[in-house]
């Protein structure tokens, strides 16, 4: 028995060995010798992750030989499979396995559509299952023929090892302000066991935060309570809401508004998904496969140095709906009570206006449905209620390439006609309409219909499905234009975050950047902004520029003010504040780290103390205002 332990111990290092190595020689831009020191302070978390492993082998062997046969291979494709998901995550999301993967988890059905249309899972399955359990009937040839006392004894040890590795194991790794040393450190086991332990309610003691805060540390937070010189802490004190503390002025004259910016009857705002980044802030890259957006950008008001909070889609929808900072996680917790979240949808409604969301995918996914009706929507369309249009579209002779729709939805062309068609009849219906949408084309895996643009549509390169995305945007606007309701409508198109988040940097806000356009050709002369700003700052320039007030608590400041402002950002369970020449992240557990940032790249540097004071004021007041209702 203790020669099986050892053999299997060997293959299990082995393959984990090799996988760090291949994540190693991937990151040519950090030295070879802080490449060393991570895959050395990996392989003790490769330690931990083992001792989970051969615990829950232990588990079946202690049921006797007969079943710890089947037990073995169904380890072994347990390993397997985590072990392609890392490989797989990592393409996607250059990370380790985490909490991405326990937030996805809940929604199994969704994920397992999106990975079969992926990776063609279903065909996998049986040669997965034949060859799991040929690798387990060759490795039982290890296990001796019964199992004695002091063998059932070791098993029992190994699986004690396993629960003292779910109790205290973590990661022995020092957060770096590299963030590719911290993921070729990292371990996806060791990293799904904190997702799991982590309380996000947590604040106080995890973050840095200075011993008093003075009032310009204050200056981010809305209606901020009077705070003395050397006062202990900003969190001990109730959020005071005043009835007129958002009421806004009208929109301020260097906009150039054509006509009174209350001729605007109806709101149209288009989400597009993974619409920025680099594509978007690379010049070549934009002309290249985002002329449409280019051309829409110069047709309007464009809002050039907007960031988004962070880089997942429900982080786009929390700032551009609720105006709230990212706080750790993933998004804030959908089985939190979202209905006392700062709304835009809820501050137009009050204004008169009549909201509505058409999505083209998958309503419970990350519970979407859920979380709009909290927020205010009154209406919510899903890609079942696009079934009578796909039925008419089928039934056309020559239909070839008439409908289309991967696993996250249909295809944006369809949703764009739909959205069209909502406005059709909304307008009809309501004397103001706020109608929003989110595509959903330009995400893995990429399929795209063919014949819409000079790129083969059979690729699956992000580059193509980011030109479709913006070909159907085009083509949308160009429909839009010969619709009555365009005069009295603001369109805004705005991206939820950038198409993935490379880069060296501890928490990579440089790939955040993301357009952001108003376009009514009725109403605005064109002109780009370029100040620096932030996403959450759309529903208080919106109500700017509308004349409208709320009451509405909301965190962003309004971008047609002529002022730079920073942006607040999270990944990783980090949290940080951009401006337009730095960045200082609050590590979870650890001190602020800093960067100069030109506008492209981030270099590292030494944290502003001042920024860094701003974000803990920031955030841990955002924090005990959602957590604690204050």
């Amino acid at each position: 028995m203790r020669g099986f332990w050892l053999r299997f111990a060997i293959l299990c290092m082995a393959l984990w060995f090799g996988l760090r190595l291949v994540l190693a020689l991937l990151l040519p831009e950090v030295p070879l010798g802080e490449r060393l020191v991570a895959i050395a302070y990996g392989f003790s978390g490769d330690l931990q992750a083992l001792a989970l492993v051969c615990g829950l082998l232990a588990l079946g062997f202690l049921t006797g030989r007969r079943f710890a046969v089947f037990w073995l291979a169904l380890t072994a494709a347990a390993v397997a499979v985590v072990f392609i998901a890392e490989v797989l995550h990592w393409g996607e999301f250059q990370t380790r396995l985490g909490r991405l993967a326990i937030q996805y988890v809940r929604y199994v059905r969704e994920v397992l559509a999106f990975v079969d249309e992926q990776v063609y899972l279903t065909y996998l399955l049986l040669p997965f299952a034949a060859l799991a359990w040929f690798v387990g009937r060759r490795l039982a040839r290890w296990l001796p023929e019964g199992f004695t006392r002091s063998q059932r004894l070791a098993c029992v040890g190994w699986v004690a090892a396993a629960v003292t590795v779910l109790v205290f194991g973590r990661s022995v790794a020092p957060t770096e302000p590299l963030r590719p040393l911290n993921q070729l450190a990292s371990n996806g086991y060791l990293e799904m066991l904190r997702a799991l332990r982590i309380d996000l309610s947590q604040w106080q003691g995890l973050y840095w935060a200075p011993s008093a805060f003075a009032p310009a540390d204050l200056a981010l937070i809305p209606n901020k309570p009077p705070t003395e010189a050397g006062a202990r802490t900003l969190l001990d004190r109730p959020l005071a809401l005043a009835a007129d503390a958002n009421v806004l002025p009208r929109p301020p004259a260097d906009l150039h508004p054509r006509a009174p910016s209350a001729s605007f009857k109806h709101l149209l705002l288009v989400i597009e998904e993974s619409f920025g980044g680099k594509y978007w802030r690379d010049l070549h890259l934009r002309t290249k496969y985002m002329p449409e957006m280019q051309a829409i950008a110069a047709a309007g008001v464009a809002f050039d140095g907007v960031h988004s909070t962070g880089s997942r889609t429900v982080r786009g929808l929390e700032a551009l709906f609720n105006s709230y900072p990212p706080l750790p996680g993933v998004g804030l917790p959908r089985d939190e009570d979202l209905s006392k979240l700062p709304s835009l949808p809820r501050a137009l409604a009050a204004a008169g206006f009549h909201p509505i969301f058409v999505y083209g995918g998958w309503p419970g996914f990350t519970n979407l449905f859920d979380y709009w009706r909290s927020i205010g929507f009154q209406e919510m369309l899903e890609r079942e209620d696009f079934a009578e249009r796909k039925a008419q579209l089928l039934q056309r002779e020559n239909c070839r390439d008439c409908w289309f729709e991967t696993s996250w939805g249909v295809a944006d062309e369809f949703l764009f006609d739909r959205v069209l068609k909502e406005m059709d009849r909304q307008t009809d219906l309501h004397e103001r309409v706020f109608l929003a949408t989110l595509t959903v084309s330009n995400h893995l895996p990429f399929d795209i219909p063919a014949g819409r643009i000079p790129f083969p549509s059979d690729q699956r390169r992000p580059e193509y499905a980011i030109a479709y995305a913006d070909w159907a945007l085009g083509r949308f606007i160009r429909q839009a234009n010969r619709r009555p309701w365009l005069r009295d409508t603001l369109i805004v198109v705005v991206a939820d975050h950038g198409p993935d988040v490379p880069g060296a940097a501890l928490l990579p806000a440089d790939n955040f950047r993301v357009p952001m356009v108003f376009y009514s050709p009725a109403n605005l002369t064109p002109e780009v902004i370029e100040h620096h700003g932030s996403t959450l700052s759309l529903p208080v320039t919106l109500l700017d520029l509308l004349a409208l007030p709320t009451v509405e608590s909301f965190y962003g400041w309004s971008l047609l003010r002529g002022e730079t402002q920073v942006a607040p950002v999270e990944e990783d369970y980090h949290v940080g504040l951009l401006g337009p020449n730095h960045l200082t992240v609050l590590v979870r557990g650890g001190a602020p780290f800093g960067w100069r940032y030109d506008g492209r790249q981030l270099w590292p540097d030494q944290p502003d103390m001042a920024q860094a004071r701003q974000a803990a004021a920031l955030f841990g007041y955002a924090h005990e205002r959602f957590y604690d209702g204050r």
